[in-house]
This record gives structure tokens, C-alpha cells and sequence, in this order.
């Protein structure tokens, strides 16, 4: 676990394979191996080839249901949505009853990455009630198989599908404090990638460009440990953060719903297009007319053909 948290990967799996070929008085659960090996593959980009395996077991076994949570996670890695979709809605409806037992830390932990993958911002709420007694702790999967870092990671990717930034800014600072502190390398890498992505929707003064030191630091520690799937995350909001400047001080996510206003998408379809929350895109709809000096959407769509910000 705490070679998986540091991203110590290759020593993680010797210990891995090593705890599988015990033999005594020492009995290795499957599940914990496996859970183990699903950390490490993720991390490493790699979960497309479990998806195969997963599903199969799924099918073969009546109380896979515990394997749930992570296939939509895989479903997500290889870019399934609805399926994965279709999985979360299966399972959230009576998450909150679900017996807090060993299952309960990490379903809550997927659950919530695949709440704001989707941009449910109407189960975000829900979700950030269930993640909030852990504010200010670490999680820890079934009995340290994996640990998450800072549970205010978590809460911040919530509050920010919410739209509130005030408070996902708070969390995701107290989550970039206690991962350092601690060591966790991992958890960190992701923080900074999460609290980028933020800032960029968020679009104030001083965002973007906060957004983008935090973007290269999470890109420089991907690639030192090996985590393929952050690597490329990263460097494709970098690379799209660096890309021409929008006029009138539009951050790069308001040029995008500018754009998407200029052929007469509505707040619902943006919100879609972009993964975002109406809330969001409510906030950059205003700030967008605010910048221009335009009263309206109609006048914002002239904007962008004068522009040249509409798409040919």
C-alpha cells in the first residue's frame, strides 16, 4: 500500500507477486490482490486490458457485485461512457443504504470519480454529504489495501461539479498540503491535475495561469513515476491551456461556450458537449457577456463570427 501510494510501482508488484506465492500460516485474500493490481494497472494506464476479465466475472459470480464500482471506472479509462453511465445509475440510486462494511470506502471513492466524469452535478450534492465526515483524512481501502491520499481531493472534484468554487478551492489546498506531507506522490500528481481543471472552469483573474504551473508539476511527477493515464491528461490540458489567447481576457473554457453559443447550442447542450454543470456554464455565460459587452446571446454569437471564434 505504501509503495503504491509513493509510486514505487515495480517494487509494488515484486511485494504483490511475492504475497501471492506465500505459503504457512499466512492467508492472502484474492480480493486484496486484486484490488492491488487494479491500483496499479490504473495508475499505469493499463486498465483496458482488465476490462475483459472483469466483465467475465461479473458474469460467472453472484456476489461480484462488489467488483462494480471498479469496471465502471474501467469503462471509463477506455472511453465507454455509456456503459459506465449505466453501471452508475444501477449502483447510486441505493448507495446511501449500502451496510458500511469493507466495500463501503471504496464504492464511496468510485462512485464519486464517476460522478464527476459524468458531471452528475444532481447526485454531486448527495456524494459530497457521504465524502464530507473525511474531510481533513486520509482513506484507506479494506484493510490497507490502497490508500486515496486526501479524502479533500474527493470532496474538492464534488464541489466543483457543483459549481461552488470557494469551497472546492479550500479542498483541494488542504488536499495538496496533506498529500505532500505525508508522501503520498500519487494522490498528489492527481490533486494538481484536479485543482487545474478547476481553476480553468472556474476562469478568474490569475486562474489560468495558477492552472498551468499546477499542470506541469503534475505532468513532470506522471511521467518520474510512470503514471501513463495522468501523463496524458495532463499534457492535453496543458497543451490546450498554452493555445492562442482568446480576446477581451475570455479564458480558454469561455472561448469554448462562446463558441458553442455562436451556432445556437443552448445552456443544456453545452453543459453536455463540455461535461460541465448548467451552473457552470450559467456562470461563464454571464462573465462571457460581461467581458464583451454584449446584452445578450445573440449579440455574444456576432461577437464570435467577428471574431473568429465561431466554428467553420
Amino acid at each position: 500500500m505504501m509503495l503504491l501510494l509513493r509510486g514505487e510501482f515495480a517494487a509494488a508488484e515484486r511485494l504483490i507477486l511475492e504475497m501471492a506465492q506465500l505459503r504457512g500460516g499466512l492467508v492472502v485474500h484474492e480480493d486484496q490482490m486484486s484490488m492491488q493490481i487494479f491500483t496499479l494497472r490504473r495508475e499505469q494506464g493499463r486498465l483496458a486490458r482488465l476490462q475483459p476479465m472483469v466483465s467475465a466475472f461479473l458474469q460467472q459470480h453472484a456476489a461480484a457485485s462488489v467488483w462494480r464500482p471498479g469496471l465502471m471506472l474501467v469503462y471509463l479509462e477506455i472511453g465507454q461512457q455509456e456503459k459506465a453511465r449505466k453501471e452508475y445509475e444501477q449502483l447510486v440510486r441505493d448507495f446511501p443504504a449500502m451496510p458500511r462494511d469493507g466495500r463501503w470506502h471504496y464504492s464511496l471513492v468510485y462512485l464519486t470519480e464517476v460522478c464527476v466524469a459524468l458531471a452528475d452535478a444532481g447526485r454531486a450534492p448527495m456524494m459530497y454529504q457521504l465524502m464530507l465526515p473525511y474531510a481533513g483524512r486520509t482513506i484507506v481501502l479494506g484493510t490497507a489495501i490502497a490508500c486515496c491520499g486526501s479524502a479533500d481531493r474527493y470532496l474538492g472534484l464534488l464541489a466543483a461539479t457543483m459549481g461552488r468554487w470557494p469551497e472546492a478551492q479550500a479542498h483541494f489546498e488542504a488536499a495538496l498540503a496533506m498529500n505532500e506531507r505525508i508522501g503520498a506522490r500519487v494522490p498528489l500528481a492527481h490533486t494538481r491535475h484536479d485543482y487545474a481543471a478547476m481553476l480553468v472552469a472556474r476562469g478568474e483573474a490569475g486562474d489560468r495561469e495558477r492552472a498551468a504551473t499546477l499542470l506541469r508539476a503534475s505532468l513532470e511527477s506522471a511521467r518520474e513515476i510512470g503514471m501513463r493515464a495522468l501523463e496524458e491528461r495532463s499534457a492535453a490540458r496543458l497543451t490546450e491551456l498554452s493555445g492562442p489567447s482568446a480576446p477581451d481576457d475570455l479564458t480558454g473554457r469561455e472561448a469554448e461556450v462562446l463558441r458553442l453559443i455562436a451556432i445556437g447550442r443552448s445552456n443544456a447542450d453545452i453543459a453536455l458537449a463540455l461535461s460541465i454543470s448548467l451552473n457552470t456554464v450559467a456562470t461563464h455565460v454571464r462573465n462571457i457577456l460581461a467581458k464583451t459587452g454584449c446584452a445578450n446571446r445573440t449579440e455574444a454569437a456576432a461577437y464570435a463570427m467577428r471574431r473568429g471564434l465561431a466554428p467553420h
